[in-house]
């Protein structure tokens, strides 16, 4: 396994790490607070030291491809003297805040600056208009936010499916998720638009079939979300849509895993 390969999955499994600590935390406070209802599990916990562990080796690893070679004065480089290094040390103190906060809004707005950061640095923010970085950031961290609201939602949904409130748990998702997954369509349009249409050269052919292949499974999980509210739900069929979240869950970390490999791809030729 080259170092390319490892750096996207080190990539996918820090964003699957943290959509799960924002979402979950946004999700689980709503639930405390609407319904009453306590969701708390190891998930979080989990969910941060993989984020912690997964976010250290990316950075060791974008280190050691940027500079060809890995030491501690590449590495010190590369925190203190890129971009990239400077907002994964905002990163990695935004998670290391979660150590300290119990579950609430708090931890849900480190949890979504750590989530939101890295748009700072990605493809999006390369190619905004007229060279002003804060545009293609501010949609691409929308896009992440919108994301992981539906993803660690779905997850904190799926820990609460044998209570009695799991119904009243469900419509409150369905509520927000639905907010989130406009916003993440929205923005996933005009990202894609800016990237293949604001880069210079010609469309590299494997970002725009791995692009394709997200917005493919993005589509899927769009089916099963609307098959949930206006089918399922009416009808109270908690177990089908229990079974139905499950997969949307599954092809969720596939989009993650294909928006790590993106992120790593050059957009153009």
């Amino acid at each position: 396994m080259n170092l390319a390969v490892i750096l996207t999955l080190a990539r996918g499994v820090y964003f699957a790490a943290v959509m799960l600590l924002f979402g979950g935390a946004v999700f689980r406070t709503l639930l405390k607070a609407r319904l009453k209802l306590d969701a708390t599990s190891p998930l979080r916990w989990i969910a941060l030291v993989v984020a912690l562990l997964s976010g250290c080796l990316w950075l060791v690893l974008a280190a050691a491809a940027m500079a060809g070679a890995l030491d501690r004065s590449v590495l010190a480089q590369t925190l203190t003297g890129t971009l990239f290094g400077q907002v994964f040390v905002l990163r990695l103190a935004a998670l290391l805040g979660l150590l300290l906060v119990p579950d609430g809004w708090i931890a849900a707005a480190l949890a979504g600056l750590a989530l939101a950061l890295p748009a700072i640095t990605g493809h999006v923010a390369q190619s905004s208009p007229a060279g002003f970085i804060a545009i293609g950031a501010t949609l691409d961290a929308v896009h992440l936010l919108a994301a992981g609201l539906w993803i660690g939602g779905l997850a904190v949904l799926l820990t609460v499916r044998r209570q009695l409130q799991f119904a009243a748990a469900l419509a409150l998702f369905s509520e927000w998720a639905m907010v989130a997954v406009l916003l993440l369509v929205m923005t996933g349009m005009i990202n894609a638009a800016l990237v293949l249409l604001g880069g210079k050269g010609t469309d590299a052919p494997l970002y725009v079939y791995v692009l394709c292949a997200k917005l493919a499974l993005v589509l899927a999980m769009l089916a099963l979300a609307v098959v949930n509210r206006f089918r399922l739900l009416p009808g109270s069929a908690t177990g089908a849509i229990a079974r139905n979240a499950v997969i949307e869950l599954a092809l969720g970390g596939i989009v993650i895993a294909l928006a790590g490999w993106l992120g790593q791809l050059p957009p153009t030729l």
